[in-house]
């Protein structure tokens, strides 16, 4: 029973500490849903060189997109004529930060730590995407569509709901989950365990990448983990590693962005994340760590009622908007009823691959693409889709589905006649 108050109680200072600095960085990323659109990125992005490269790691930095999200969304940039440099450039630096997260870091860690992580991220996307343009194969370019529609600029309150309902909903699970293993590690881990290892900051770094890389873990979640391990000893610039390689490498990223990018570029991407994350760790560790961080750090001075009330309000809102946006807001028609009558064709079809709103998103804009379809309804919990038009193809819907990292399954396709 004391272990686990001790837990607990280790647990909840984390969120408590966290939890304003969360609360705001929701209410700015509300605010850049609606000043920063898609479609604005998809038509400067599109030729090569570091002039769209720079621009793809600027737009990336402050954007609230988690590790999965992002996947999805550089999908379709590429799908809509981005280069190679200028994706691998936005991917790289979007995970890594966020307002949320540069909010958070700035609060936990301090303004040098957190200033800093902005500035590796900025440079790690266009040394990435330099790279990547530079020494992936060959390409025919795709220019952007010039009759597609602008995209609508949402509504203050659409975007109130982005930053308060949407975002928070697709990081819930990711950011409890850091809270709970930093609670378990804060807990039961030694303050000095992880700071006598044999090679000092070398072994530091090379264990927190084999932590980092292949598992997924969200900008804004890696933060309590990192608070964490920091605590038992770990050197600051070795958990520098944990927060820029963690949510820019996963195995999801990889698997998808290889049908992406390819499987060349892919390799070079991830090579190129690894050995930034290191040579920023170092010059850290050799210029910037003043051992502020050792061991005791987190909670010396204690949470005010302030932070207890903000944690609080964060779970409240990370559980509302979980709720929401997965059981209250579901709904999926049965059957084709009004408009959906009218149409000759009805496909069903289940969707893999979809793990936030944005991954939804794109998947509806994706089918709404697609010349025969004039009806798209998507279910992000159980990824059933309803398509509804005419000449509804199935391997055009697989190719387009497939471009934007997810995969087909259970197609099923009526005809009104056997409706």
């Amino acid at each position: 029973m004391k272990a686990f108050q001790i837990y607990a109680t280790e647990t909840w200072l984390l969120i408590a500490e966290m939890g304003p600095y969360l609360l705001l960085g929701f209410l700015f990323a509300g605010a850049l849903h609606r000043w920063i659109r898609e479609t604005w990125i998809e038509t400067r992005l599109g030729k090569p060189g570091l002039k769209s490269i720079t621009l793809g790691s600027i737009v990336g930095v402050p954007i609230p997109l988690c590790s999965c999200g992002v996947i999805p969304v550089t999908a379709s940039l590429r799908d809509k004529g981005a280069s190679k440099g200028a994706a691998a450039s936005f991917l790289t630096s979007t995970p890594q930060t966020g307002v949320d997260s540069i909010l958070a870091t700035y609060g936990m860690l301090g303004p040098v730590f957190a200033i800093y992580r902005v500035i590796v991220a900025f440079i790690s996307g266009i040394a990435v995407g330099t790279i990547v343009d530079r020494f992936s194969a060959p390409e025919m370019r795709k220019s952007p569509d010039p009759t597609t529609a602008p995209e609508p600029i949402p509504s203050w309150r659409q975007s109130i709901r982005y930053g308060l309902i949407t975002m928070p909903a697709d990081i819930a699970v990711s950011l409890v989950i850091g809270f709970l293993l930093a609670g378990l590690i804060s807990a039961l881990a030694p303050d000095d365990l992880l700071s006598n290892l044999p090679g000092g900051v070398y072994t530091s770094i090379l264990l927190t990448t084999l932590i980092a890389t292949p598992f997924y873990i969200c900008s804004t979640g890696s933060i309590p983990l990192a608070l964490a391990l920091i605590d038992s000893g770990l050197p600051v610039s070795a958990a520098l590693v944990l927060l820029i390689a963690g949510p820019a490498t996963n195995i999801a990223t990889i698997t998808t962005m290889r049908k992406t990018l390819g499987g060349r570029e892919t390799a070079i991407y991830v090579a190129s994340i690894v050995i930034v994350s290191w040579v920023a760790a170092l010059v850290f560790h050799q210029f910037f760590d003043t051992k502020v961080f050792d061991m005791g750090h987190l909670h010396e001075m204690g949470p005010t009622i302030w932070n207890h009330i903000a944690g609080a309000a964060m779970l409240a809102m990370l559980g509302y908007a979980y709720w929401t946006e997965n059981y209250r807001d579901r709904a999926m028609p049965v059957s084709a009823s009004g408009d959906w009558a009218d149409d000759p064709e009805k496909a069903t079809l289940r969707i893999e691959g979809m793990t936030c709103s944005h991954c939804r998103q794109s998947a509806v804009d994706g089918l709404t693409s697609l010349p025969f379809t004039s009806h798209v309804e998507v279910d992000l919990k159980s990824g059933n889709a309803q398509l509804g038009g005419n000449g509804l193809d199935r391997n055009a819907i697989s190719d387009k589905l497939d471009s934007l990292g997810f995969s087909v399954t259970d197609f099923s396709l009526q005809t009104r006649e056997n409706n």
